[in-house]
């Protein structure tokens, strides 16, 4: 029973617990052997424990005074898992310099192993569409309002045509003739008594507010007219 629960234990350890023992016991020649049968070929197929196996052999040429191989490993370890904290417990506080300078000198080299293990980001296409020819450009350009702002009051045709004057006179003059016009045929109708005419004492005022009432109706009627004709008629037709 004991047999079947230690074969449990270590077939859940990590693979690479083994050399990593080893190497803390200074057993760097086993450690070495376990590491390269694991990397060369490659029996890890996890990025992070790839990149600790490459980590733990580049310490283990560091530790033989290997400095070339040790930088190689560093850089293939960096590159597997780039965000890789190194243990200080397991590792001496000279091997971890020597990684941080391998990760400043060789970061372009880093990243680019690094990115070559990351599948390309899959956008979807967006339909393309035409550029527009400068003649289609052209014509945006210059296409004007329609003339048909004209048939509406308040100066809005001359607004929509860039003519901000003369829009502005209109408006304020058909808006102030409509507005004295309605004010006047409302209070002469409210004069009005229950038999629809008007006492003896508010006939002069409702005289008068009639007058208003027309005199404005008038003025706008001819306002707006000539709005209509200025635009229509009086201005010529953009080419």
């Amino acid at each position: 029973m004991t047999g079947i629960v230690v074969a449990l234990v270590l077939s859940l350890a990590s693979p690479l617990e083994p050399a990593r023992a080893a190497y803390q016991s200074g057993e760097l020649a086993r450690a070495r052997a376990e590491l390269e049968a694991l990397l060369y070929p490659l029996q890890l197929h996890e990025d992070p424990l790839e990149g600790e196996a490459h980590l733990l052999l580049a310490a283990t040429y560091h530790a033989q005074e290997d400095p070339a191989r040790a930088e190689n490993e560093a850089v293939l370890g960096l590159g597997a898992s780039p965000d890789t904290k190194l243990d200080p417990l397991l590792y001496p506080p000279d091997f971890i310099a020597f990684v941080a300078r391998v990760r400043t000198v060789h970061r372009e080299r880093i990243a680019a192993l690094t990115a070559m293990r990351r599948p390309p980001a899959l956008t979807p296409s967006l339909p393309s569409t035409p550029e527009p020819s400068p003649a289609d450009l052209a014509l945006r350009g210059t296409a004007s309002p329609s003339r048909g702002w004209y048939l509406v009051p308040f100066g809005v045709g001359h607004f929509q045509h860039g003519r901000r004057t003369q829009g502005t006179v209109l408006a304020v003059t058909q808006g102030a003739c409509l507005a004295i016009s309605a004010t006047s045929l409302g209070t002469a109708l409210a004069l009005r008594g229950p038999d629809g005419r008007y006492s003896a004492g508010d006939a002069g005022m409702a005289r008068g507010l009639n007058i208003s009432y027309l005199v404005g109706a008038y003025a706008f009627a001819a306002l707006y007219a000539y709005g209509v004709l200025d635009g229509l008629v009086l201005t010529p037709r953009a080419p």
